[in-house]
């Protein structure tokens, strides 16, 4: 028995070792988030954030009518600290809904289940009257949010018709929902598209940012998505409303950290749990495990520990080592991956070379 024991303490402790490397990983974040704890939040700041995450969870928990339209809106308002108005966004939506049921009606498409899907892709990809002939467009200057996170904004999509792979695929779902057509988002690495059915009801990707369709194997490729991060719902799947409502909050986290330093504090904590209650093979699980390592890093460092392998002695540590190598663990058996940055502007850009050729061709 006593054999068992040290074999078993022994391989815990490799384990511990084993992550030792972890505590000067993102030190640059660690010190950032570190430093911005001992700064208070500005009120109006804290505010918005706290707005967005309480109607939210109204909504997850069914208190609210689920509506993916207006979580975005609470998001970006929390991003834009309350300098958004709620009836000009809403407004300009329902005025963009009125023109769709015109060119359905116009062109006798209502016996089509999918009219309300050619209507939303012709509206944003295509230069017509109804839109006074200016699509929707991919914004190439600013695709990786290096300034702001302005175009990742639906928001601001509205107003000057340029977004990245986030707001130009949550437009089409708002208004497909708008229109009472089926739509959905489904996430890659670093990527945002739609998926939905045609009338024999095969599914379809629909790359709004280049106003085309991809194979799933294209995806998969491109974004370095697994079979198993397919199957176990994380990447690539048709999200459910109440699952894209809880995705809102991913996104509400990443304005958190950029408006505040924090990627771990307690309105993250409160956040992530709130969000993993109702879709839990999501990237909010990365959060989770950010947040973990932060808070035991800190405590050790605190302690002055410099590897994994000195909290054998500290119970309540190991608990939390514990807690956050499980997490670390399951994110790899759902299959989570992630894209180098240099990799996905590489991407872009070579989108980018193929439309200026097809366009010198016209």
């Amino acid at each position: 028995m006593k054999y068992l024991i040290y074999i078993s303490l022994f391989i815990f402790i490799s384990q511990l070792n084993a992550q030792s490397y972890s505590l000067e990983q993102g030190r640059a974040d660690f010190q950032r988030n570190r430093n911005s704890l001992t700064k208070p939040i500005p009120t109006n700041t804290q505010k918005y954030f706290d707005i967005a995450i309480n109607e939210i969870e109204q909504m997850l928990k069914g208190e609210e009518t689920l509506n993916f339209k207006r979580a975005v809106y609470l998001v970006e308002n929390a991003y834009y600290e309350g300098k958004t108005n709620w009836e000009e966004y809403n407004n300009e939506i329902l005025r963009i809904k009125f023109v769709l049921n015109k060119m359905i009606d116009d062109r006798n498409l209502r016996q089509y289940k999918t009219a309300g899907n050619w209507a939303v892709f012709t509206y944003m990809s295509d230069s017509i009257p109804e839109n006074n002939f200016k699509p929707y467009l991919y914004d190439f200057e600013n695709f990786m949010s290096d300034s702001d996170r302005e175009s990742y904004m639906v928001s601001r999509l509205l107003k000057t018709k340029k977004g990245n792979c986030r707001a130009l695929p949550y437009l089409y779902k708002i208004l497909a929902d708008e229109v009472g057509v089926e739509a959905f988002i489904a996430i890659a690495p670093m990527h945002c598209y739609v998926k939905h059915r045609d009338e024999q009801g095969n599914w379809w990707n629909l790359e709004m940012t280049t106003g085309s369709f991809s194979r799933s194997s294209f995806i998969m490729e491109t974004f370095n998505v697994s079979e198993v991060a397919i199957k176990s719902g994380l990447f690539m799947k048709p999200l459910s409303t109440i699952e894209s409502v809880a995705y809102c909050i991913y996104d509400l986290l990443g304005y958190y950290e950029d408006k505040t330093g924090r990627y771990s504090d307690d309105f993250v904590k409160r956040c992530y749990e709130i969000g993993l209650q109702y879709y839990p093979n999501s990237q909010l699980q990365i959060i989770k495990l950010n947040d973990l390592q932060f808070r035991l890093s800190n405590k050790m460092i605190k302690k002055g520990m410099k590897n994994y392998s000195e909290i054998v002695n500290y119970p309540e540590l190991m608990k939390e080592f514990e807690i956050m190598n499980t997490t670390s663990k399951y994110l790899s058996e759902i299959g989570y991956t992630t894209m180098r940055n240099e990799d996905y502007e590489k991407m872009v850009h070579d989108v980018k070379n193929k439309q200026t050729k097809l366009n010198s061709k016209k």
